[in-house]
């Protein structure tokens, strides 16, 4: 059985402060809930194979998730992902990449990719608030960096 591999990819929001000003910002986790609408509350230990513990908005709804890092690439992608039941039948894995424009500033964006069996229904029903949330995270991860 192939799978069809679903993205969900943000577009790049520029910010005015360093790759390390940013970095900062994503991995202090006492403080996502001063900037980050889409996911309020974080719990990890940033090691590989730790679990990533989130309270994510989705549209109106907030509900924790579980979920495993996969990448630390200091100061440039934080990555996590859940398998739903077996990997055929819904894997998930995100990641936020910072990429350096010069010692002042950087651009960051998310890519979601979604595969399995419920990869099509997922993406139907839920692609639009995962846009928007990862937006958000932008905006107010752009507020934030620039705040310091």
């Amino acid at each position: 059985m192939i799978s069809r591999e679903f993205i969900i990819r943000t577009n790049p929001v520029d910010i005015n402060a360093s790759n390390e000003v940013v970095w900062t910002v994503l991995t202090d986790t006492r403080k996502y809930g001063e900037w980050n609408p889409f996911t309020s509350k974080i719990q990890t230990d940033f090691a590989i194979g730790s679990p990533v513990n989130l309270l994510v908005r989705m549209g109106p709804i907030k509900f924790g998730i579980t979920e495993r890092l996969c990448a630390f690439e200091k100061p440039r992608l934080i990555a996590w992902e859940k398998k739903f039941g077996a990997h055929w039948l819904l894997f998930a894995k995100r990641e936020q990449h910072l990429e350096h424009v010069d010692n002042t500033s950087c651009r960051y964006y998310n890519i979601d990719k979604l595969t399995g069996l419920l990869a099509p229904i997922v993406y139907c029903c839920f692609a639009g608030y995962m846009r928007r949330g990862f937006d958000d995270v932008a905006k107010g991860l752009k507020i934030q960096a620039e705040a310091i």
